[in-house]
């Protein structure tokens, strides 16, 4: 009985974990170039990824997203803030995670 309760215990945080990763993670490069771009609609990236991407890198570099190829509009999170990113801008984010997310 001892064996099974330390076995539950163990096993228990690995299965809440798992169930309550709903987003999408981007860390290869081909996965970070192409980002959102895959997704057609709000809805789909909603649907796939519950409306949250996050890019992880190595270093806590500074950097340029851009929306040019983009069908909607998101949010953009860094280490320093977040704000409205719209179709066809350019920002300069900061950090070793970045979000995109979108209102649900």
């Amino acid at each position: 009985m001892l064996k099974k309760s330390i076995f539950i215990l163990i096993l228990l945080p690995n299965v809440l974990t798992a169930n309550t990763k709903e987003y999408c993670i981007s860390k290869s490069n081909i996965e970070k170039v192409i980002g959102l771009t895959k997704f057609n609609t709000k809805e789909e990236f909603i649907k796939k990824c519950n409306g949250k991407l996050i890019f992880i890198y190595k270093n806590n570099n500074c950097r340029f997203f851009t929306m040019k190829s983009m069908k909607f509009d998101i949010y953009i999170k860094d280490e320093n803030n977040t704000s409205l990113f719209k179709i066809n801008e350019r920002k300069k984010v900061c950090g070793k995670e970045i979000i995109e997310y979108v209102n649900k």
